[in-house]
């Protein structure tokens, strides 16, 4: 039974090194599609994800899904407060 219950932890954390390939989205990351947001991954007349309030670093947003370059824009960007 310890031979086995070995086998499948040894196993889960192969596995689970496997899936962790990229960064993790920050917590509280969006879910509205980055079509919908008309995502781009360069900023737009100098405004950029990186300098809103909806960004979370390193890479996520709290409204659109996915991971977000902080050079990136898009139609929800709030410019952070002075």
């Amino acid at each position: 039974m310890k031979a086995a219950m070995a086998g499948v932890a040894v196993g889960g954390a192969a596995a689970l090194g496997s899936c962790m390939t990229r960064q993790p989205a920050a917590r509280g990351a969006g879910t509205t599609p980055k079509s919908v947001a008309r995502y781009q991954n360069s900023p737009n007349k100098g405004r950029r994800c990186g300098g809103c309030t909806h960004f979370l670093e390193p890479n996520a947003c709290e409204i659109v899904a996915g991971e977000i370059s902080p050079y990136g824009w898009c139609r929800f960007h709030e410019p952070r407060p002075a």
